[in-house]
């Protein structure tokens, strides 16, 4: 390991264990202060997206007040889950779990029992974290999978990895992943993690309808549900305004349909997919990541600079 990758394993773990102790009005401090300064060195280029973004879906129904207020949070929401990520391993899980509340779990614990394995998918809403940090002690014996992607900066992906892989959860690279996770599942017993709310390639991904608008979305959940006949089970974890308590909530299965058209099959499981993650967002659209450009594919000059 380069002396570069020492110092900051080391400066994370000091700081995780100051953040871990302090009071929480304390590490709120922290959250805000960070956020301001994220907003701050931007230059505007991911607050310029996300207004993009909530005008394009919500046009003059929400004021520019309230789209700026959404924005604000957007970038303490993101400060808070870079904060938490850094101080989880030195919170004991007896404590950390304490603060959720859980929402119709039977979901993916009656999917399990009948196909013995799943999926689950969520996106950038809320503290996606938990579902590596929080979730897979409840789903044992079950094998937990989660998706990401790398930096490419060796010392910043071991931490990547060291958080993820905190509760036994296997981390797997979205470079290549669809290859590891059908190993993963045909060796049974297997729910893999999944955030579907990014855009991906109209090459690679299927069209479908969110927020009112074409996207491409990743068909990964639904092929693997048609090949293995197992559910997949949406799952999203809310917060609340001082980011003391969650609330994670699970939603029906959805089941790929396996007849003669494939196309249509996981188009439909897909479908399904983007609707309940339309639907969680509007629910609380403060909540979600609208930094990520969404709608570049079907909507190429969305994001141009304005004159």
């Amino acid at each position: 390991m380069n002396i570069v990758g020492v110092l900051l394993g080391a400066f994370v773990g000091v700081l995780g264990s100051i953040l871990a102790i302090v009071p929480h009005r304390v590490f709120l401090l922290c959250v805000k202060s960070l956020g301001f300064l994220m907003c701050l060195l931007d230059n505007k280029r991911r607050y310029n997206d996300a207004l993009t973004n909530l005008d394009f879906i919500y046009g003059d129904s929400l004021t520019l007040a309230q789209k700026r207020a959404i924005i604000k949070r957007c970038y303490q929401n993101f400060a808070f889950v870079i904060l938490e990520s850094i101080r989880i391993p030195k919170i004991p899980y007896h404590i950390h779990k304490q603060r959720f509340d859980i929402i119709d779990e039977h979901y993916i614990l009656d999917s399990l029992r009948k196909d013995g394995s799943a999926v689950l998918v969520s996106g950038h809403f809320g503290y996606w974290e938990a579902l590596a940090t929080f979730l897979p002690p409840r789903l044992e014996p079950s094998k937990m999978a989660s998706l990401g992607r790398l930096t490419g900066i060796d010392s910043i992906d071991k931490l990547i990895i060291s958080r993820r892989e905190l509760q036994g959860v296997r981390f797997i690279d979205k470079a290549g992943a669809f290859r590891n996770l059908l190993r993963f599942y045909t060796q049974g017993n297997a729910v893999a993690g999944i955030l579907v709310d990014q855009s991906i390639s109209s090459n690679e991904g299927v069209c479908v309808e969110f927020l009112g608008k074409k996207a491409s979305h990743t068909p990964i959940a639904s092929v693997l549900s048609r090949r293995f006949n197992i559910a997949i089970v949406p799952v999203f974890i809310d917060m609340n305004k001082d980011y003391s308590r969650f609330v994670m909530r699970f939603f029906p299965p959805i089941y790929a349909p396996h007849t003669q058209d494939p196309t249509s099959d996981l188009a439909q499981a897909t479908q399904a997919q983007a609707d309940i993650t339309s639907k969680v967002v509007r629910s609380n659209p403060a909540s979600w990541f609208w930094f990520h450009r969404r709608f570049k594919d079907y909507y190429p000059n969305l994001y141009a600079k304005k004159p």
